[in-house]
C-alpha cells in the first residue's frame, strides 16, 4: 500500500509540473518552479502527517468520533456563511490567509463517525442506522449546495459500508429510493429551485451538465461542455503510448488541467500502457491491500473504519477517471494523491494514516471491551 501512495506521489509531482505550466504564468509571471515547489511541499507535508497517524492506535479516532463531527460541523456551517468563491462555488475556508475545503475534513470525521456507530451496536444495527443517517444528513445538508457530488460520494460510500455491516436491506433500500426521488426532483426543477433561494444557485449548473452529457445535439453538447470535448481530445491523442512527459498539447487548452482533469493529461503524456494502466492499477492495489487488512482483523471500528475510507478515496479516483474519459458528467472531484491541491494533501495523510495504522497495530492494541469480533 506505501509502495502504491508512492508511486502516486511522484507521479503527481510529474504530471502538475507540466499541467500547471499555464496556471504558473496566470499567478506568477510563468515561475512554474515556485508551483511544483509549493505543490512538493503540501504532499511532503502529507506524507509526514501520513506517518505520523499510522503510529497512532486506531481505538484513539474511535474515542474522537463524536468531537471530529462536531468540528466538521462547525467548518462546514462557517463555509456556508462566510466561505471563499472560487471557480463559483464557495467551498473554501479562509483561516489566517490560508483556503482549505472543509468539505475534505466532513468526509474523512464522518467515516470515522460511522465506523464507530457501527462498531459499538452490532447488536442493535437499527440504533446505529438512525444515528448514521442523522449525522450523514446533516453533513451533506452543508454541503449539497455547493458541492453535489462530494455528497453523492459520501452518500454511496456510506451506504456501501452500512451494507457491509448488514444493516436490514428494508433500511438501506428505503434510504436508496428517497436519496434518488429527492436528487431527481432538485435536477429536474433546478429553474424553479433557483428563482426561489439563492441556496440552489447551483442546481442550474448540475442540471446542464448532465443535459449536456446526455445531449442529443453534438454540437450543441460540444460547444456547452468545453471542459470534456477537451479533455477526450487529450486522450484520442495519447494513444496507447503517450506523447511523452512534459509533451502534451491540451494542457494549454483544458480548464483545470492540473486538478479536476490531470487524469486526461496523464494519459495525454502516457497513453494507456504508461498512463492509464498504471494509476488505475495503483488505486487498485491500495483497495485491495485494504480489503486484505481488513479481514484479518477482528476488530470491528477498526474493520468499518478501512472499508470506509479504502471505499470513499477509491470511489473518488474512479469517479475522477471517469470524467477524464466522458464516461460520466463532469463533476468537481479531484485525483486522490495525484492533483494538485493544499489541504487536500494532509486529509489524504490523515486517512491513509489510520488505514495504515490497523495494520500497524493489528495484533499489538486492543479496543473497548464494547467491541465484538466480526462474525464470518
Amino acid at each position: 500500500m506505501v509502495a502504491a501512495i508512492v508511486f502516486l506521489m511522484v507521479l503527481s509531482v510529474m504530471a502538475v509540473y507540466s499541467s500547471a505550466s499555464v496556471l504558473a504564468y496566470q499567478r506568477s509571471g510563468g515561475d512554474t518552479a515556485g508551483v511544483i515547489m509549493r505543490h512538493c511541499a503540501m504532499l511532503i507535508g502529507g506524507f509526514v502527517i501520513l506517518v505520523c497517524t499510522s503510529r497512532i492506535k486506531p481505538g484513539v479516532w474511535m474515542g474522537l468520533a463524536w468531537p471530529l463531527l462536531f468540528l466538521a460541523l462547525g467548518l462546514q456551517f462557517l463555509t456556508l456563511v462566510a466561505g471563499t468563491s472560487i471557480n463559483g462555488a464557495s467551498r473554501w475556508l479562509s483561516v489566517g490567509g490560508i483556503s482549505f475545503q472543509p468539505s475534505e475534513i466532513s468526509k474523512v470525521a464522518l467515516m470515522v463517525f460511522v465506523a464507530r456507530q457501527l462498531a459499538t451496536s452490532q447488536d442493535n444495527l437499527r440504533k446505529a442506522f438512525w444515528y448514521i443517517l442523522a449525522a450523514t444528513g446533516a453533513v451533506c445538508l452543508l454541503i449539497v449546495f455547493e458541492n453535489l457530488s462530494t455528497c453523492v460520494l459520501i452518500v454511496v460510500s456510506v451506504w456501501i459500508v452500512m451494507a457491509v455491516a448488514r444493516v436490514p436491506l428494508l433500511y438501506l433500500g428505503g434510504t436508496a429510493v428517497v436519496v434518488g426521488a429527492l436528487l431527481a426532483i432538485v435536477i429536474a426543477f433546478a429553474p424553479q429551485l433557483s428563482s426561489i433561494s439563492g441556496v440552489f444557485s447551483r442546481a442550474n449548473t448540475w442540471k446542464a451538465r448532465i443535459e449536456r452529457f446526455v445531449g442529443d445535439d453534438e454540437a450543441e453538447s460540444a460547444a456547452g461542455n468545453y471542459q470534456a470535448e477537451q479533455a477526450k481530445a487529450a486522450v484520442a491523442t495519447g494513444g496507447v503510448t503517450g506523447k511523452g512527459p512534459g509533451n502534451s498539447y491540451l494542457k494549454n487548452f483544458l480548464p483545470m488541467a492540473f486538478s479536476d482533469f490531470i487524469f486526461a493529461i496523464i494519459v495525454e503524456e502516457g497513453g494507456i500502457i504508461f498512463g492509464c494502466i498504471p494509476v488505475l492499477m495503483a488505486y487498485l492495489v491500495i483497495f485491495a491491500r485494504s480489503i486484505v487488512i481488513a479481514r484479518k482483523c477482528q476488530v470491528t471500528f477498526r474493520v468499518f473504519l478501512i472499508y470506509g475510507l479504502a471505499l470513499l478515496f477509491t470511489l473518488q479516483a474512479i469517479i475522477n477517471m471517469a470524467v477524464g474519459v466522458s464516461l460520466i458528467p463532469v463533476t468537481g472531484q479531484t485525483l486522490p494523491l495525484v492533483s494538485m491541491g493544499g489541504s487536500s494533501n494532509f486529509v489524504m495523510g490523515w486517512a491513509y494514516g489510520m488505514m495504515l495504522s490497523v495494520s500497524i497495530h493489528m495484533k499489538s492494541s486492543h479496543e473497548s471491551l464494547q467491541q465484538q469480533p466480526v462474525s464470518e
